[in-house]
């Protein structure tokens, strides 16, 4: 048992699978809600994830609500009163496509955070079809003016976010979205790389991904080489927008990683051990905890303590999985954050001189 193991840095909630969208960057929405409610952790279950957590790791942590739709928790402002009165701080994020009558609550609520996910700001129909719902443009872009309308007038700190995919067809909102973070004077924006919508299943019915023997799907590896070149483009004006003071909350070294990818995904697996193993710590709807999402549960919460599941037997080998892992998460908000610090800094010179050159059309 590896005692010396650092406690995790980054908390997640996956409070349900349920969620009213059917995202094509996505597969939760395929479970039945009624299949899975009964199935959740109650209020009170959850309080005492809380009340552990703050025993372990003291206060002042963070942790985010996420899903599914966490807000189709109707206990989710229960709980961040709870985490609150405790001491912790709490992010949430939404799809804002039923929180209308929301509006007022969530300003007036203890979370300190909340990032809406967006994918296009001039073309509604391209959210839309990501997103599987049409009209789920409009209802977000409602909830995102009136949420800051409502956050100004009662002089609220909640910090107002947008985090946005980026895919072929909507490369060319990026640049736009970030305009309009700034123009309307929300917190900021994150860019989150397209990944292999397999990864994100109902833990109701998730099994594992084969990790040391993933292959990326072919579907996926020809959408990157499409929009390869108009990405790297886009990324280099976004690089220029957050020198000039535009809030883009993507570290300029995971930028320049971004580039790199397009250009060649593999290079990314050569020079970034992922370390995700040891900073992430997630608790899905039913109490099982996972430190990687794509691989096995290591232990229950109903069962365990948060810190005894933290360093049991199956954690240390989830560890030791992640040094063999061939999947492209580690470029993920999530991880990269945490696994740049293992990045090959001078791979990383080498691949931005090897990438002008083909970008100036030299060999």
């Amino acid at each position: 048992m590896q005692n010396t193991i650092n406690k995790p840095q980054q908390i997640t909630f996956d409070i349900t699978d349920r969620c009213q969208m059917k995202c094509v960057t996505c597969n939760k929405w395929k479970i039945s809600a009624g299949d899975v409610i009964s199935k959740e952790l109650t209020t009170d279950e959850w309080k005492k994830v809380l009340s552990d957590l703050r025993n372990w790791l003291g206060e002042g942590f963070w942790f985010c609500f996420s899903g599914g739709e966490p807000f189709l928790r109707q206990d989710i402002f229960e709980l961040a009163e709870y985490a609150h009165s405790l001491g912790i701080k709490v992010a949430s994020m939404t799809n804002g496509f039923s929180i209308s009558h929301l509006y007022k609550k969530i300003v007036e609520s203890p979370i300190e955070s909340l990032n809406f996910s967006l994918n296009s700001i001039t073309n509604p129909v391209i959210h839309d079809t990501s997103r599987g719902r049409e009209g789920s443009f409009e209802k977000l872009l409602d909830a995102i003016m009136q949420i800051k309308k409502l956050k100004d007038e009662k002089h609220s700190n909640i910090g107002l976010n947008i985090a946005t995919i980026l895919f072929p067809e909507n490369i060319d909102e990026a640049i736009p979205l970030v305009e309009f973070v700034t123009r309307n004077k929300l917190n900021g924006i994150m860019f989150q790389l397209l990944d292999d919508a397999e990864s994100f299943q109902a833990y109701c019915v998730r099994t594992s991904s084969k990790t040391s023997t993933y292959t990326m799907p072919k579907e996926l590896r020809l959408k990157y080489k499409t929009m390869a070149k108009r990405a790297v483009e886009v990324i280099d004006r976004l690089i220029e927008m957050k020198q000039a003071g535009h809030s883009i909350y993507n570290s300029l070294e995971q930028l320049e990683a971004m580039k790199i990818f397009f250009n060649n995904p593999d290079d990314i697996l050569k020079s970034i051990t992922c370390d995700v193993g040891s900073t992430n710590y997630a608790i899905d709807p039913y109490g099982d905890v996972r430190l990687c999402f794509n691989m096995d549960a290591v232990g229950n919460i109903r069962e365990n303590k948060p810190e005894e599941i933290w360093e049991n037997a199956k954690s240390v080998e989830c560890r030791q999985l992640t040094k063999s892992c061939k999947m492209y998460c580690r470029m993920l908000n999530c991880n990269f954050k945490h696994n740049f610090a293992n990045f090959n800094k001078s791979f990383l010179e080498r691949c931005s001189n090897k990438l002008n050159k083909i970008l100036c059309g030299l060999k």
